[in-house]
This record gives structure tokens, C-alpha cells and sequence, in this order.
């Protein structure tokens, strides 16, 4: 079963490039820069302080991450505001797959999620 976002909560991906192959650790044949904006528009104050991703590689094998904010941050989101940031996925060939969860805390401690689409991620030939 697929979890929605706490209404109010979403999330847009609103860049994705392929990084320059010198920047590609030898361990793996290719990597993504995606650039993604976390939106509230529910009327509470929240915090973002996990994700978990899963990462769908060429291949089929599928890998979890998790930890805690999103590149050494816990945002707090107004309502009606937002936070955007970019970050980048490293990959076992030449197309993988990625989608998840945001999860956090509004101002009055209740949990709230935020689904993250699943985007494709391909070296155009």
C-alpha cells in the first residue's frame, strides 16, 4: 500500500541532470543531481526530519537509504511556504528509478509524511 501525503504536503521535482562522469565514483557507471522543492500548504507550521528513499537500479536491485533531514537539514516550513535543496544519487547503470517519504512533525507534534513521485533517471543515448 502506497502512503499519501499529510494533505497539504507535497512534493515537486523540479530539476534532475546527469553529473559529469569525473565526479562518478569508479564504483558505480553514473549520477543524477536532482533539485526538488518540499511544499506546505496546510495551515500548520512543519518539520522536516527524516526521508527514506529507495532506489531502483538498471539492473533491478533495489537499495534503501534513510537518515535524518535532507543534506544535513531540518527544515521548518511555514504554511505556505516551501524548501527547496538539491542533492544527487549515485547508480548501477544507466537508468535507475527513485521515490519515498519525507517524514517530520507539525508545530503541535503530530507526524506528518510527504510522498516523493517517483521519478526516472536515464542517460539519454
Amino acid at each position: 500500500m502506497i502512503q499519501n501525503s499529510t494533505p497539504g504536503l507535497k512534493v515537486e521535482i523540479v530539476g534532475l541532470e546527469k553529473m559529469p562522469q569525473e565526479r562518478v565514483p569508479q564504483t558505480h557507471n553514473c549520477g543524477f543531481a536532482y533539485t526538488i522543492k518540499i511544499v506546505n500548504d496546510s495551515n500548520a507550521t512543519v518539520k522536516l526530519l527524516g526521508r527514506k528513499w529507495m532506489i531502483k537500479h538498471a539492473d533491478g536491485h533495489l537499495d534503501t537509504v534513510e537518515g535524518e533531514g535532507v543534506v544535513g537539514k531540518q527544515p521548518v516550513i511555514e504554511p505556505g511556504d516551501s524548501y527547496t535543496y538539491t542533492s544527487y544519487c549515485l547508480a548501477h547503470g544507466d537508468n535507475c528509478a527513485m521515490w519515498g517519504f519525507y517524514f517530520g512533525k507539525d508545530d503541535e507534534d503530530t507526524p506528518v509524511i510527504w510522498a516523493i513521485p517517483k521519478f526516472e533517471m536515464s542517460i539519454e543515448r
